[in-house]
């Protein structure tokens, strides 16, 4: 199989119809990508399926070959994954996010400026306020994001969602606070189980007293303990994951892949993004390994905070030193550039559509009608179905 590399810009794609001015593809300055789309297959793909929250555990899950609607079981356990943690089949793991709300609305869908090292001391206090129900414990993640693990929860859930069907109320259904800036929190709250809701009406008092940086704790992408089939078997070759994030390196030990991480690897605007492409490099420098992913998260990080010149700029510095680094030292390889899920400035939150995607290959024949990596440009190229998972497409190119 020839090397494949898919560079991941999480978030990138945007909704033209909110832009008149243009979208950040369409803004930015990117003579690399605008080079690589006209010697490429490009068009719109989808990762998102019918059903699903346009989130990042199922954008990315999709794009590592595993279709969201077969093996998708939550985001939480996924990121319990990444960390290592050992949960029974019966527990349920919660997704934690610490952000700022003002008079009963999200303000802040992440509290991005606490350290690790705060995160440990809030966790403390956290596990001291909630030791009294005994069956939960908070785990430090990174920075904003913790987990709740709840002793025996998939019973208790599935015994709340009984309740609210028996009084034709829909079952749980969470979101991530992103999803959630438009929305009255405390009719959401209501919908928790009891224990849960008198959780996070307790954060605020206990977050008060550690920091001014948050004041809420919210809780959804839960899940019970799963794994994904090996990537080796699935896809017949090795794969690796290059990231900073602790979601894709979930993803990527659930599949069985080669999860490379480095303290330059923030998960963050600052991210080192030539050394990410040298990891790739040196990764595919071996005959088995054979796929490589490299994921960025900063143009996904200034949407959800409504800077669309943020996300410009993280678009054009991975056109200016991610993409030719991996052109000049493998020159051979099928370079693919995509996003998970359209991340809309105006709105600051997830949306559901179709995104840009381009396969370029040096051999491909020179196209005009796909030129530059954008919403609008894209939708004149191939549109693949929405069952069409993009990995096995750039498999098959030559």
């Amino acid at each position: 199989m020839h090397k494949i590399i898919v560079c991941i810009a999480d978030g990138a794609a945007d909704a033209p119809s909110l832009c008149p001015e243009g979208t950040p593809l369409e803004r930015a300055n990117t003579p690399v990508l605008d080079i690589m789309t006209r010697h490429s297959v490009a068009g719109l793909c989808y990762t998102i399926p019918a059903g699903f929250s346009p989130d990042s555990d199922v954008g990315n899950m999709s794009l590592l070959g595993y279709n969201p609607t077969i093996y998708h079981q939550g985001r939480a356990p996924i990121e319990a994954q990444a960390l290592g943690i050992s949960a029974r089949s019966d527990d349920l793991i919660w997704r934690v996010t610490l952000c700022c709300t003002e008079n009963d609305l999200i303000t802040t869908p992440c509290a991005s400026s606490i350290t690790s090292e705060e995160a440990q001391n809030i966790v403390a206090a956290l596990n001291n306020a909630f030791a009294h129900h005994g069956n939960l414990t908070v785990v430090a993640n990174k920075s904003y994001r913790l987990l709740l693990l709840q002793k025996d929860g998939h019973a208790q859930l599935k015994a709340h969602n009984k309740i609210l069907r028996n009084k034709k109320l829909p079952e749980l259904q969470t979101g991530g606070p992103h999803m959630l800036q438009q929305t009255p929190l405390q009719a959401q709250v209501a919908q928790y189980p009891e224990q849960l809701q008198q959780v996070i009406k307790t954060a605020p008092k206990v977050l008060s007293q550690y920091t001014d940086k948050t004041n809420c704790m919210w809780l959804w992408g839960q899940g019970s303990p799963y794994s994904l089939p090996s990537f080796p078997d699935k896809h017949g070759t090795n794969g690796c994951i290059i990231s900073g994030t602790p979601l894709l390196h979930g993803l990527g030990h659930m599949a069985g892949m080669d999860v490379i991480k480095d303290t330059s690897f923030t998960g963050l605007p600052d991210t080192n993004l030539a050394k990410k492409a040298y990891a790739a490099i040196s990764y595919l420098q071996a005959p088995e390994n054979t796929i490589a992913f490299i994921h960025v998260d900063a143009p996904d990080h200034y949407g959800h905070i409504g800077d669309a010149k943020g996300k410009r700029s993280a678009i054009e510095r991975i056109d200016a030193e991610l993409l030719p680094v991996l052109l000049r030292e493998m020159p051979e390889a099928c370079i693919a550039v995509t996003a998970d899920h359209l991340t809309p400035a105006t709105t600051k939150a997830h949306a559901r559509g179709a995104v840009p995607f381009i396969a370029y290959h040096p051999t491909l024949p020179k196209q005009t009608t796909v030129r530059r990596f954008t919403e609008l440009e894209c939708k004149k190229g191939v549109h693949l179905a929405e069952d069409t998972l993009l990995l096995n497409v750039l498999k098959t190119l030559r």
